[in-house]
């Protein structure tokens, strides 16, 4: 009999009722899961899950990897056509160096020098220690301070797991992973930036600076390279344009 057919009365109503508040219950604490619980959520995963979320994100990146070297591949075509059309004349020459700055300037050219390499990861957990707490993790904020923090010290080009930082890239955190520019990392993630070795250093070990918070978690989290000489890819993703136009010059 359907208990909502008739008038309720006395105590009818209670077994609907409660019947109604379980499954409210229940939606709410499935929709109350966040960003913020991914860590303890991963550690409940069992190991053959753990292996296929790591598997797609390997497939992920391969197939990234493999269209980002067709374009670096078509860019660096490209490179040696305007290099040839500059030999041709003076003027040539000097609007081609124009563009080539410019290039270097907006991440579309691989860049070499020295700088620095910073390896940030989620700290080990200890035997017997339970799941996770969230500050053992590495999170998209984290990164993104890391990267401002190289720029303020005068970074030229930035580079994070194998990404050119550029105007438009995005770090988000994912469930278990990190999206750059939406391609998913795990730890540990590898951030290199070319610029003077000695003051990148020093602006990122700063008291009280974004890899100092890290080091109050686990000092392991953090590990800095000094490099006399490194080379950093060009961006590979697209560069069109469905919106924004550069302005006619009105005669």
């Amino acid at each position: 009999m359907n208990p909502f057919a008739t008038r309720m009365t006395g105590n009818s109503w209670v077994v609907p009722v409660t019947a109604l508040s379980l499954v409210l219950g229940f939606m709410v604490m499935t929709a109350s899961i966040t960003a913020t619980t991914r860590s303890s959520r991963l550690g409940l995963l069992g190991a053959s899950q753990k292996g296929r979320v790591a598997e797609g994100t390997l497939d992920f990146q391969d197939n990234y990897l493999k269209m980002s070297d067709e374009v670096k591949n078509l860019r660096a075509e490209n490179d040696r056509l305007q290099k040839a059309l500059g030999e041709n004349g003076s003027s040539s020459k000097l609007l081609n160096e124009g563009l080539q700055q410019a290039k270097a300037f907006a991440g579309l050219t691989e860049l070499q020098g020295p700088g620095i390499k910073v390896t940030l990861s989620d700290s080990r957990p200890k035997p017997g220690a339970g799941i996770q707490s969230n500050d053992s993790i590495i999170h998209d904020v984290d990164i993104l301070k890391v990267t401002n923090e190289l720029f303020a010290a005068g970074a030229e080009a930035i580079e994070v797991h194998g990404h050119r930082i550029v105007a438009t890239t995005s770090f988000r955190c994912v469930g278990p992973v990190i999206n750059i520019d939406g391609v998913p990392v795990a730890s540990p993630i590898v951030i290199r930036a070319i610029g003077d070795p000695a003051t990148l250093a020093g602006g990122l070990n700063l008291p009280t600076g974004v890899l100092d918070e890290i080091r109050q978690t686990d000092p392991s989290m953090v590990q800095i390279e000094q490099v006399q000489n490194m080379r950093i890819a060009a961006y590979g993703g697209s560069t069109e344009r469905k919106f924004a136009q550069i302005p006619k010059v009105s005669k």
